[in-house]
C-alpha cells in the first residue's frame, strides 16, 4: 500500500509535522512572552559562558513599576564576606551540637535550649536572608540523623532570646 512513499519522503514529512507541533506548542504556551520581545517590551540578549545567573530575566522597567524599598545602605563587599565566614562558623557549630545532642540523647526542651544557646551568638543573623538557610540546615541534620523534628514555628522561635 505504501511502497511508492520512499524513507526520504517519510522522514522529510514526520520532520515537518513535528516542526508544526513543536511551533504550535511553543505558540501556545509562550505567545505573550514572544509578544513581549517582538514589541520591546523584554530586552532580549545572548548569555555567553560570562554572563551571571541564567535565570535573571532582562527586563526594562520604568521607575514608576519598580517597586519600593527602605533606604536600607545595602552590605558592602567586606560586609557580606564577614557574614559568609559567621555562617559558615555557626554551621559547623550546629552541626557538631546537632551529632553531640544525638550521641546524649537530648530529650526536646534540652535540644531547643542547645540550639538556643548556640544561636544566641550569632544573633546579627537574626531577620537576615541566612536565617531561613540556618533553619533549614538545623531540620535537615536534624531529618539526618532520625532525631527531634521541629516545626516552621519552632524553627523561627529558636532565633528569640533564650527563655528558661
Amino acid at each position: 500500500m505504501f511502497t511508492h512513499i520512499s524513507w526520504a519522503n517519510y522522514i522529510f514529512i514526520a520532520a515537518l509535522l513535528l516542526a508544526a507541533w513543536y511551533i504550535i506548542i511553543c505558540l501556545k504556551f509562550y505567545f505573550h512572552d514572544l509578544q513581549n520581545i517582538l514589541t520591546g517590551k523584554i530586552k532580549f540578549t545572548f548569555k555567553g559562558a560570562h554572563k551571571t545567573s541564567p535565570f535573571k530575566q532582562h527586563e526594562q522597567i520604568t521607575n514608576s513599576e519598580l517597586p519600593d524599598f527602605d533606604d536600607k545602605p545595602l552590605l558592602d563587599m567586606e560586609e557580606n564576606d564577614n557574614l559568609f565566614e559567621v555562617v559558615d562558623e555557626l554551621i559547623s557549630k550546629l552541626k557538631s551540637a546537632i551529632s553531640d545532642a544525638v550521641s546524649k540523647k537530648y530529650n526536646k526542651q534540652e535540644f531547643i535550649f542547645l540550639l538556643q544557646l548556640t544561636l544566641k551568638e550569632y544573633s546579627i543573623l537574626k531577620r537576615s536572608p541566612f536565617q531561613v538557610a540556618v533553619n533549614d540546615l538545623i531540620a535537615s541534620e536534624c531529618e539526618k540523623f532520625g532525631f527531634i523534628r521541629l516545626s516552621a514555628v519552632e524553627l523561627m522561635e529558636l532565633w528569640n532570646e533564650v527563655v528558661r
